[in-house]
């Protein structure tokens, strides 16, 4: 899974530097995490959905990107024992 996020991503991020959009780097397990963790919205675009559409992806690229320069994680934290 991480290896086709990876090569979607990539793809995306060229067409993006096309069109002068510097994004910051996402790994594919950020983008898995961020795509498959909690939503605070209605929002029923899958992983799937995405990696279907190159303008959904570069959307997510987009927004990840943005996130991040905000200093926002984008990694599932995991949670510890008490």
């Amino acid at each position: 899974m991480f290896t086709k996020i990876g090569n979607k991503a990539r793809n995306a991020k060229r067409a993006l530097k096309q069109l002068h959009y510097s994004p910051e780097q996402i790994s594919a397990k950020e983008f898995h995490d961020y795509m498959t963790g909690e939503t605070f919205s209605e929002d029923t675009t899958t992983l799937r959905d995405v990696l279907g559409n190159e303008f959904l992806m570069i959307h997510e690229l987009i927004e990840m990107s943005e996130l991040k320069k905000r200093g926002r994680n984008l990694q599932k934290t995991q949670k510890t024992r008490s």
